[in-house]
């Protein structure tokens, strides 16, 4: 059993590594690629920057309510079994290996099938939904990226892009 208490520092910990990580990558590789000074437009650090002071912002909103909530005692007691810590574990698991294989087989082969075993790991089971939604999540999002914000998603091995 594991005290719920340790678990929100595991997770606290967690966020303000990947926080780190993007801002040591800003102000070393990024900074000596010449892509992190700029406007909006042409900053490539803009994007990792934003989404790394807005997840510090959330936990630090989150960190502040779990102060003021105050601790009743029964919270502290709570303890969680490593059963409970599964789904969050294999969601952990499924995205690392999307990651490692999104440049080898590309976006468009990598994306739909994380997107099925995300929905399906949260508990849906309707098989033609989950299909459905996951090819649609998987175009929008590429066609919001390759159109509106410019991204070349990676193709992989064998150089899968659509041209929108």
């Amino acid at each position: 059993m594991i005290h719920k208490n340790h678990l929100n520092w595991l997770v606290t910990a967690f966020f303000a590594a990947i926080i780190a990580v993007v801002f040591q990558q800003i102000y070393t590789s990024m900074t000596e690629q010449g892509i992190a000074s700029g406007g909006p437009y042409d900053n490539g650090a803009a994007y990792p920057r934003a989404v790394a002071i807005a997840i510090a912002a959330l936990l630090i909103g989150q960190f502040i309510m779990d102060k003021f909530k105050g601790s009743s005692g029964e919270n502290e007691k709570q303890r969680t079994s490593l059963m409970e810590l599964r789904r969050p574990t294999l969601l952990l698991v499924i995205f690392a290996i999307y990651l490692g294989l999104l440049s080898v087989i590309g976006y468009h082969l990598a994306t739909t099938p994380l997107m099925l075993a995300i929905m399906w790991l949260c508990g849906a089971r309707s098989y033609w939904k989950l299909i459905i939604a996951a090819l649609a999540i998987s175009f929008l999002s590429a066609y919001l990226f390759e159109t509106v914000l410019n991204v070349v998603l990676p193709g992989g091995v064998f150089h899968l892009n659509i041209p929108w």
